[in-house]
C-alpha cells in the first residue's frame, strides 16, 4: 500500500516537475520573442498555480511588467527578486530599482539603489556607471538650486529695499502732508484768535460809547468828518509856497 503510494506521489510530483519545466521554458521563449503577456501568464501560473518560485522567476517577471510598461507590478517584482543570497540576481533587481527611479526623476533614491547593487555586486559595472552619472546630475541639480537660492534672496533683498524706499517716500509725503495740514492750523487759529481780538475790540469801543451816550453811527460821522478836515488841512499845506517872499519887492 505504502508502495502504491510513492509511486503515485511519485508520478504526481514528476507530472509536476514537467508542468514547471514546461512553464518555464514556454515563458522564456516568449520574453526572448517580446511576448511579454504571454511570458507574464506563464510565470504567473508557475507562482499561483504550482506554488512554485525562485528569485530567477521573479526577476523575469520583473523584466516582462517593465517592458509592458507595468512599472508598478515590475517594482513588487524587482523588490521579491532583491530578496536573496545570489548577489548576481540582488544586484540587476536593485539596479533595475535604480532605473526606475532615475527615470522618474527620483535621483536621491536611484543613487541608493545603485550603491546597495553595487555592494551586493561589486563587479556591476553598469551600476558603477549609473551611479557616477546620477551622483553628477545631483551636484549640477544642487549648484543649480544653491545659485537660484542665492539669486532669489538677492531679488528679495532688493524688493524689500524698493519697499522700505517706497515707504520712506510715502512717510516723507504724509509728514509734509502733516505739516502742511498742521500750519494751516495754525493759520486758521491765528485767523481765529486776530478775528476774536477784533471783536473783542470792537465791544470795548461800543462799550465805551455807551458810557458816554453815543451811537457808534455818530461816532462814526465824528471820525468822518475829523478825517476829512485833516485832509483838507493837508491840501492847504500844499498850496502854500514853498519860498519866502521878498518884502523889499512890491506885491505885485
Amino acid at each position: 500500500m505504502i508502495l502504491i503510494i510513492n509511486i503515485i506521489f511519485t508520478i504526481i510530483l514528476n507530472d509536476k516537475i514537467d508542468e514547471i519545466n514546461k512553464l518555464t521554458l514556454s515563458a522564456e521563449k516568449s520574453f526572448l520573442n517580446k511576448n511579454y503577456s504571454k511570458s507574464i501568464s506563464n510565470y504567473r501560473t508557475l507562482i499561483d498555480s504550482l506554488d512554485y518560485s525562485n528569485e530567477k522567476i521573479f526577476l523575469n517577471l520583473a523584466h516582462s511588467y517593465l517592458l509592458s510598461n507595468d512599472t508598478l507590478n515590475a517594482i513588487e517584482n524587482y523588490n521579491l527578486a532583491s530578496l536573496t543570497d545570489n548577489n548576481n540576481i540582488k544586484s540587476i533587481a536593485l539596479q533595475q530599482l535604480g532605473n526606475i527611479n532615475e527615470r522618474n526623476n527620483k535621483l536621491k533614491e536611484a543613487l541608493n539603489f545603485y550603491k546597495e547593487s553595487i555592494i551586493a555586486d561589486n563587479k556591476n559595472d553598469d551600476s558603477k556607471f549609473n551611479y557616477e552619472l546620477v551622483k553628477k546630475r545631483l551636484e549640477k541639480e544642487n549648484n543649480q538650486d544653491q545659485k537660484k537660492n542665492e539669486k532669489d534672496n538677492k531679488d528679495n533683498s532688493k524688493e524689500n529695499q524698493k519697499n522700505n524706499q517706497s515707504e520712506n517716500k510715502k512717510e516723507d509725503k504724509d509728514g509734509k502732508e502733516d505739516k502742511k495740514n498742521q500750519n494751516q492750523e495754525e493759520k486758521n487759529e491765528n485767523n481765529k484768535s486776530e478775528n476774536d481780538q477784533r471783536k473783542s475790540k470792537d465791544e470795548s469801543v461800543e462799550e465805551k460809547l455807551k458810557k458816554i451816550n453815543m451811537s457808534k453811527k455818530k461816532a462814526e460821522m465824528i471820525l468822518n468828518a475829523l478825517n476829512n478836515n485833516e485832509f483838507q488841512y493837508i491840501q492847504q499845506l500844499k498850496r502854500k509856497p514853498s519860498k519866502k517872499s521878498d518884502k523889499t519887492k512890491p506885491d505885485w
